[in-house]
């Protein structure tokens, strides 16, 4: 492990971000003694520690779990999840290799947790404040890790720079989980509930943090990866040690369900601070509208809904990627399977009979959420949905779809009216400014290298009043790595293994759907009610939905074992899981405008290669290599 390889008081190299209260650290001459006399250098150390925050929303080229889930696709073959869709990966090339950068603010928080007292600047109140936020730091660090890599090398104390490596031995995951909770446990009574009070200091950790992550970490130990995989019975240290209990056990379901409703009790008893689902009008508007609700969400800054949150971000260049030609950089695509997920307007999937889905043609009639045909009311939400003579797969949609997914002959939002003739044809000059995604198209895939390989581009997290073309970009925006919705879904999931006909089910499952303008999923499909495999699917299935591009689907379908299972409910251009095969799009190639029929087939963009092993992250065989007590991950 690097842990050896941190030589103090070189602090400055764990030190990344350049945001607020994250910018300063102590100088890299200066001797440990010097840090903590001054409660500048001792707060720039404790700065350090946060500096490993993972940046998730740089799901372009960074972090990779967007662009290698079924979710999306990412053109550029120079970013990491191109080698890994087509299984062209292991422990010799590993990109986001975050073992090492953990482990080195790991052993930052250690150091700060011994050595803060000798600071005499700092209040008695800061020294046990501070202590504690590195101590969730610590937990959050290592429950990224037990989700990357599975069971870590637990290091439970600030360890001499001489200590024989080669004796720390991976630790049983449930020990990993056991002390990643104490951790967060011990973090939470010194820490303020909710930073929203007192906003000086937003995206340090707070106690709703402190749960928020409780949730998530208890919530993957419950799931069928690592609650009774017999594919692990093999997983040991080379003493024999069982990495993995393949036992399943039904209470680490209900120890999920209470996390999650731990969180949302916090949220809903909560005297000092609104916590609860973002909705646009109780947050200043006066008609209720679900577009701009699912919309908003993730553009107003610190809203309601966020319960953990970094101020490291960079919206700028998650738009420029996501933005079609000219001006944006064209290629980050959802897939046909993301798509397909979304309900029809009223409530239905569009594979029942009641949906009122067609697939063919082009609408006769716009969205009856159009209620304007005004660039201007729909660039603010007023009106939302498709416009007439739009493709009709597109058609009577929910409102998380258009608020996440453009698609061809669609109005480019974030676009001034000066400009919105740039991302049109000759032909198509109106003023409207609709995304040309066939193969001809402005934004198309015919002799450009920067192209979407879906027909398809993001839609979600891009600001109306952002303009790509002009380089010109909303600016700054947290990021949010747990919002509430999440923790519903968590709690839902977990209820319905054990008790499916809960209430509480329905009741924050319509919450979701309510906030989404649908009706409840027990209205549209009653015969899912109680039947614990079939809510599991449509569970999972708003998942897809709900936190799509959130860096979510990639573990929940890991966790959920479905990575590696084959969709034989559906044909293989329509399956809803399954990672190892043919990934749809649209004919991207085809095409001369927007009539052209014969770019809406859907077809092939990629075979995609999963194995069994790609459940998990390898360990970098640099690692292995260092310490001869690491074993690597199964099939790797």
């Amino acid at each position: 492990m690097k842990l050896k390889n941190i030589i103090l008081p070189i602090v400055a190299v764990l030190m990344v971000s350049s945001c607020d209260f994250l910018d300063k650290m102590p100088d890299d001459q200066k001797t440990m003694d010097m840090v903590w006399k001054s409660r500048k250098e001792t707060e720039a150390y404790l700065y350090s520690v946060y500096s490993q925050l993972p940046i998730e929303h740089s799901i372009w080229g960074d972090a990779p779990w967007v662009g290698a889930s079924d979710e999306c696709d990412m053109i550029w073959e120079r970013y990491l999840t191109a080698s890994m869709n087509v299984g062209n990966w292991g422990p010799n090339n590993l990109e986001w290799d975050q073992w090492p950068n953990y482990y080195k603010a790991i052993r930052a928080s250690f150091v700060f947790e011994n050595n803060v007292d000798l600071c005499e600047e700092l209040t008695d109140e800061l020294k046990t404040q501070y202590k504690a936020e590195v101590k969730f730091l610590r937990g959050f660090y290592y429950w990224k890790l037990l989700q990357q890599y599975g069971p870590f090398v637990l290091i439970d104390e600030e360890k001499a720079m001489d200590s024989d490596w080669n004796s720390f031995p991976r630790t049983p995951y449930d020990d990993c989980v056991a002390y990643i909770l104490r951790m967060l446990d011990e973090a939470y009574p010194d820490l303020p509930f909710s930073w929203q009070v007192d906003r000086t200091w937003l995206g340090k950790p707070d106690k709703v943090a402190c749960l928020a992550v409780k949730s998530e970490v208890t919530l993957m130990a419950a799931s069928p990866q690592w609650n009774g995989n017999p594919a692990y019975a093999s997983f040991k240290n080379h003493d024999g040690t069982s990495l993995v209990n393949t036992t399943y056990s039904e209470q680490k379901w209900k120890d999920a369900a209470a996390a999650a409703k731990a969180v949302i009790d916090a949220a809903e008893n909560s005297s000092e601070v609104k916590i609860a689902l973002y909705r646009n009008d109780e947050n200043g508007d006066a008609v209720f509208n679900p577009y701009k609700s699912v919309r908003n969400v993730h553009l107003e800054k610190w809203n309601c809904e966020v319960l953990w949150a970094v101020t490291k971000c960079d919206a700028n260049g998650f738009e420029r990627h996501a933005c079609p030609r000219p001006g944006g950089w064209n290629g980050m695509a959802p897939t046909q399977r993301l798509v397909d997920a979304f309900y029809m307007a009223n409530g239905y999937t569009i594979d029942d009979e009641e949906s009122g889905y067609v697939e063919e043609g082009f609408a006769k009639e716009a969205h009856h959420n159009w209620v304007n045909d005004n660039i201007n009311e729909i660039r603010d939400g007023n009106s939302w949905g498709h416009r007439k003579d739009e493709w009709n797969m597109y058609a009577n949609r929910e409102a998380r779809f258009y608020a996440s997914i453009l698609y061809n002959g669609h109005p480019v939002l974030q676009v001034s009216a000066a400009d919105r003739d740039i991302y049109s044809s000759e032909k198509n000059k109106d003023g409207w400014g609709r995304v040309e995604l066939y193969g001809s198209g402005v934004s198309g895939a015919n002799g450009a290298s920067d192209h979407s390989a879906t027909g398809y581009l993001v839609n979600k997290f891009i600001h109306y009043d952002s303009n790509p073309y002009r380089g010109q970009y909303y600016g700054w925006r947290q990021h949010t790595y747990i919002r509430l919705a999440g923790i519903y879904l968590n709690y839902i999931e977990a209820l319905n293994e054990y008790d499916p006909n809960h209430a509480d089910i329905k009741k924050y499952w319509d919450k979701i759907r309510e906030r989404a303008g649908l009706p409840s999923i027990f209205a549209t499909h009653p015969e899912i009610k109680g039947n614990t495999e079939l809510q599991s699917e449509y569970i999972i299935r708003e998942r897809q939905i709900e936190l799509c591009f959130e860096c979510d689907r990639y573990f929940t379908t890991r966790r959920r074992l479905l990575s590696g299972k084959v969709d034989t409910k559906h044909t293989p251009d329509r399956r809803m899981y399954g990672d190892n095969g043919n990934m749809y799009g649209m004919n991207i190639f085809a095409g001369d405008s927007f009539e052209s029929t014969e770019f809406y087939q859907r077809t092939v963009f990629e075979r995609r290669v999963f194995e069994d092993k790609m459940y998990l992250y390898p360990i970098s065989q640099w690692e292995i290599d260092r310490n001869t007590s690491l074993v690597q991950n199964p099939g790797w």
